[in-house]
């Protein structure tokens, strides 16, 4: 390499145009080490690495400003390692985002070409009826938000038990069942309780989302002779009348869009005498961590709606007597400890709603944020409460 640049050539080795380098020199990030004669920027292998710095740097979501202060500010490799983990959230929170719009496109793509001619407002509904459903097919699809969640519940409960302990040790399961299991997730209902299974039990784990059969997969693989993995729609569970005697929905039943629909398919396929388990949280749940999120943007939502209110621990045996003879109601009595900023972000990067749009270009003020309140209170403490109710088909 040779001793100097001009801003064109800086810009090209770097892949950037010579208006963010003019940008960066104007905003006091980038000053050239010397001018030409003719008063033209030029500069040095060392400003060079610098131009690379601060690109990493604003790639992990730093703003001009915080990229300024990181010169008078350690900023080590754990700080990079975070960030970038951090930032790995947010893109796969993007992702899923698009996948669902993807889908709504798609959707009405197909419905105008199986016709001879336009009909507006059949496509308008579809679109329409596809955008309600965005907000809460966004976090059902999310594996990486139900991976957050587990970790968060793994890190931070302050029940001894552990929600997937405590539920599997108030499933009443038996060795010879066939258990069907709608909305699997990532199988951690199982992999976290792998040691304490019958091997001789049948189980299928379904879930809408190919990714988190996948996942399921690859966290059970070592027990394939157990667990059998399929995509199921919820609202046609593709298995014959009386086949189970067991099924679970874990955390997913405030997510379907026509519940009522979906009870009838799993009391369907349930045997008689079968037992239904599923699970809930109460309209309190996570109330503190909303409420510190709008101490920094009031205009922060989780959902458009709480999901409380579809099938919540208030109103969930009402919905479920209208299909089953007798549901029994298991508390789950929770508050989640946080203490450590990183933990809590990994979380919050992968919720659904408009967080990450909101703090996107305030990213680091929105983290230190979140670090003063905890460094302030020492702890802060979430309402974790959830609620299993055990129904049985008479």
């Amino acid at each position: 390499m040779k001793g100097q640049y001009t801003t064109g050539e800086i810009a090209k080795m770097a892949g950037v145009t010579t208006r963010t380098i003019r940008y960066y020199d104007n905003k006091g990030v980038l000053s050239p080490s010397s001018h030409n004669s003719s008063g033209h920027r030029l500069y040095t292998e060392s400003d060079f690495i610098k131009l690379k710095r601060i690109l990493a740097l604003k790639y992990l979501g730093l703003s001009l400003e915080e990229v300024k202060n990181t010169e008078s500010q350690s900023f080590e490799k754990k700080d990079i390692i975070n960030s970038l983990s951090l930032q790995k959230n947010i893109i796969k929170n993007k992702i899923n985002y698009m996948k669902v719009v993807l889908h709504a496109i798609e959707s009405a793509e197909n419905s105008i070409e199986d016709e001879q001619n336009i009909d507006w407002n059949k496509t308008i509904d579809i679109i329409k009826i596809l955008e309600d459903e965005k907000e809460l097919l966004q976090q059902y699809i999310d594996s990486s938000n139900l991976d957050a969640s587990v970790k968060l519940q793994d890190r931070f409960s302050s029940n001894r038990h552990g929600w997937y302990k405590w539920t599997f040790n108030n499933i009443k399961l038996n060795k010879k069942y066939k258990v069907l299991e709608i909305g699997c997730g990532n199988g951690a209902l199982w992999s976290k309780n792998i040691d304490l299974l019958d091997k001789d039990i049948n189980i299928t784990l379904t879930d809408v989302c190919e990714d988190m059969v996948n996942n399921a997969k690859k966290n059970l693989s070592d027990y394939s002779d157990v667990f059998d993995f399929e995509i199921v729609d919820p609202n046609n569970i593709p298995f014959e009348d009386e086949s189970f005697d067991l099924v679970i929905a874990n955390h997913i039943l405030f997510y379907m869009k026509d519940l009522d629909k979906v009870l009838k398919e799993i009391k369907r396929v349930l045997k008689v005498g079968g037992h239904f388990y599923s699970s809930t949280i109460d309209s309190n749940n996570m109330k503190e961590l909303e409420s510190l999120m709008k101490g920094f943007n009031s205009n922060i939502k989780i959902s458009e709606e709480k999901i409380s209110s579809k099938f919540g621990m208030e109103n969930g045996q009402e919905i479920l007597s209208k299909h089953f003879s007798q549901t029994k109601r298991y508390l789950y009595e929770d508050k989640l400890v946080i203490n450590d900023s990183k933990g809590i972000l990994e979380y919050i990067y992968s919720i659904p709603g408009n967080i990450i749009e909101l703090v996107d270009t305030k990213k680091k003020d929105f983290e230190k944020y979140i670090d003063l309140n905890i460094n302030k209170h020492g702890n802060i403490y979430i309402t974790n409460n959830q609620v299993l109710f055990e129904s049985i088909k008479l």
